[in-house]
């Protein structure tokens, strides 16, 4: 029987696709070309729509010489058409579980990264909440005589959803006909603004990959040693906004450089509101969603799981709901599916996401039924053919789970990997500071003797012991460490095949990169053990102590 394939509609190559294949240009380099050659360029005062530009902000142009800054969120993943991110929303122990329970989903860009040139790698948030000066040279005509100052970049409230909405369809006109090119390209298609859905939200709210695992469950984003959350959040408290909203980019950003998801203004977001039912929402959709809190809120009420239902009407004045506390910010999205080819590769990889890993002693089994299953199928009468189709989909849902389930066991553990092998990497760089002073211990040993200065001498012997002792400690920690490294490994190799443990590997480098070039290092070091051990069948405890030493003389350079 021949596969039935969806006929995709193939859209034509935007501006912005066909610039970055000509010139190279990434969506990024594309904005900042297009501004600088003075189409659709930017005269609003920088200080009022970015007034904290940071070199990797997406600058989109406005009318009227307006402008509107974005934030790449990365969202890496290692499986390519289908691949996604993990989250945990909500919080635990919350005393209202049916708004803000713990849920699991996921997230996924659109855009490719552009320093990464990853097929699927981020999205874009809008840096700030939509300002008042950015909404009416939008909606309004013509354009006002003066640019707009500081108080007119309040963001813009006393609107509906449907207003905010809207906004983002006559803006992403606007930029269409106006400045595609400065539009990301998301495969031939190009970008389009919308709200952002509450899994984009919150995964951006709580800081992204941007912070590590314990600290993106904490109700509030980290802030640096020293700082209040004042600094970060405006909310009811006297010492913060106490309930004034603050125009935009007063306060410092979370950790992706995105300022007042919480606080301030409360924001729409595109999602229908559902209650959360034991670890997933319930099935009834309700009102609109809004998150964050604002500046009437109490700072002990404000957390990234913060959320509310709003209904669309005001049943008491027969009108939309609009409030002026609540507000809205927005992504830059794509579609998920922009050519054919892009289907043929979905298809491909939804096939391989349901079959088992080759290492599987039933792997060749499950393939066979599976086999037999579409033979009988091919030849039944029609129903039977689909009870046969549906037993062989059953299968294949259930090895799709269980590979989901497989594949984060195998990212956390290649998670401690690395972290086992961070450590030792650092106890070789304490041995090496220790090491570099015991020439000194002999100059300082020799000047003792010339001067006849017992006292001293003793002082230097002890000394020398000392560091002598601890070089012992630290290589017998290091022996250990080695071997719990080692015994990880080996629990990887002698599991899972060596492609599915590559493919996982790709999928957190690009967050272990983001954690500095010695988690890089170990990750690349790690990738190596795993690669030798399921061709040798064996560790070489020798090798991989090398390995960790030269990371360390590495980093000590």
């Amino acid at each position: 029987m021949a596969e039935h394939r969806p006929a995709v509609t193939r859209p034509a190559l935007s501006l912005a696709a066909i610039l970055w294949a000509v010139t190279g240009l990434s969506p990024l380099q594309a904005a900042a070309e297009t501004a600088a050659t003075g189409a659709a360029a930017t005269t609003w005062d920088v200080k009022y729509w970015n007034p904290q530009a940071q070199d990797d902000d997406l600058i989109l142009p406005m009318p009227c010489g307006g402008g509107m800054a974005f934030r790449p969120v990365r969202t890496p993943n290692g499986e390519g058409a289908i691949g996604d991110v993990p989250i945990l929303l909500g919080q635990e122990g919350g005393d209202q579980p049916f708004l803000n329970g713990l849920r699991r989903s996921y997230v996924s860009g659109a855009f490719s990264d552009p320093a990464e040139k990853s097929v699927k790698g981020l999205f874009y948030m809008a840096k700030y909440e939509l300002a008042q000066a950015q909404y009416d040279v939008v909606m309004a005509d013509p354009c006002p005589d003066k640019d707009p100052r500081k108080r007119d970049f309040l963001p813009a409230t006393g609107l509906s959803k449907l207003d905010f909405e809207a906004f983002a369809e006559r803006y992403t006109l606007w930029l269409m006909q106006s400045a595609p090119a400065t539009l990301p390209a998301a495969g031939t298609t190009g970008a389009y603004l919308r709200l952002p859905t509450e899994e984009e939200w919150e995964f951006t709210a709580r800081g992204g990959l941007a912070v590590e695992t314990p600290l993106f469950r904490a109700p509030l984003p980290p802030i640096p040693a020293g700082l209040s959350q004042n600094e970060f959040i405006a909310s009811a408290g006297n010492d913060s906004a106490g309930g004034k909203v603050q125009v935009i980019g007063t306060l410092q950003p979370n950790p992706l450089g995105v300022h007042d998801m919480l606080g301030n203004v409360a924001e729409y977001v595109q999602s229908p509101f559902a209650l959360v039912r034991h670890g997933r929402l319930h099935g009834q959709a309700g009102g609109i969603v809004k998150r964050g809190g604002d500046a009437r809120t109490p700072l002990d009420r404000i957390s990234s799981a913060l959320r509310l239902e709003v209904p669309p009407y005001d049943i008491l004045n027969g009108d939309v709901m609009r409030d002026d506390y609540t507000g809205a910010r927005f992504v830059l999205a794509g579609l998920s599916i922009a050519s054919r080819d892009q289907s043929d590769q979905i298809i491909t990889a939804l096939d391989a996401l349901a079959r088992a890993d080759a290492a599987l002693s039933t792997a060749s089994s499950e393939a066979e039924v599976l086999d037999l299953l579409a033979r009988l199928a091919d030849s039944a009468p029609t129903d039977e053919s689909a009870q046969y189709k549906l037993i062989a989909d059953t299968i294949r849902s259930a090895r799709a789970e269980n590979n989901e389930q497989r594949d984060r066991s195998i990212r956390l553990i290649l998670g401690s990997v690395v972290l086992s092998c961070d450590q030792t990497v650092q106890r070789y760089l304490n041995a090496l500071a220790i090491s570099a002073l015991l020439p000194s211990y002999d100059a300082f040993e020799a000047e003792a003797k010339a001067a006849g200065d017992q006292a001293m001498l003793d002082e230097i012997t002890q000394a020398r012991a000392e560091a002598d002792t601890k070089l012992a400690d630290l290589r017998t920690l290091i022996d250990r460490e080695i071997m719990d490294y080692a015994t990880l490994v080996e629990g990887l190799a002698a599991e899972y095949s060596l492609d599915l443990l590559k493919q996982q590997a790709e999928a957190i480098q690009p967050a272990t990169d983001a954690r500095g070039s010695r988690r890089s290092a170990c990750l690349l070091a790690a990738k190596s053990h795993v690669e030798n051990r399921s061709k040798t069948g064996s560790i070489d405890l020798s090798t991989v102590d090398t390995d960790m030493r030269d990371i360390a003389m590495t980093e000590a350079n």
